[in-house]
């Protein structure tokens, strides 16, 4: 847990116990004192007023700290999801030679899937398939989660020697 969400809990917890002294004890008056015309009526309601905005404040803290750890998460969830993608890629000796990257993307929310794309050049449909079907197998394989493999930036040139493949010798 990041120090950030431990001190906004803390001031949370504060906050809150502050209010449930006030609340359950009433504010310490001396008796027959005067408020120096104020209503204390007032002065409470703005105390309160002046407490709800205070724990307002150290709510919207935590939620912003909440997101940001959720993102972190997810950026480490790229960054795995890229090398089971990479390892896949550089593992075939037909793929291993060609300029092919991916772009990942983890939702924030859980529910959504995985989308990764594809992008680069190969020689032939034929090596783009295979491309992209060692990616999917990859994900379907290895990884847990739902996922999208989109192949759209993925072009086919025309190159003017023949390549060199496993299969070819």
């Amino acid at each position: 847990m990041s120090s950030f969400l431990r001190a906004a809990r803390g001031g949370l917890a504060i906050v809150l116990a502050t209010i449930v002294f006030a609340t359950a004890h009433g504010w310490a008056q001396a008796p027959g004192g005067s408020t120096a015309g104020a209503e204390p009526s007032r002065v409470e309601d703005s105390v309160i007023l002046l407490l709800s905005l205070a724990a307002g404040f150290v709510l919207l803290l935590g939620l912003i700290a909440k997101v940001l750890d959720l993102r972190l998460r997810r950026d480490g969830e790229v960054i795995a999801v890229k090398g089971v993608i990479s390892d896949a890629l550089g593992g075939d000796p037909e793929l291993f030679e060609l300029p092919l990257t991916t772009r990942v993307r983890v939702p924030l929310l859980r529910g959504s899937p995985v989308t990764i794309r594809v992008f680069g050049e190969v020689p032939s449909r034929d090596i783009k398939q295979i491309a992209l079907s060692r990616v999917k197998r990859a994900v379907a394989d290895e990884l847990s989660v739902r996922a999208r493999v989109k192949g759209r930036g993925l072009s086919v040139r025309a190159s003017k020697r023949p390549l060199r493949t496993a299969r070819s010798g």
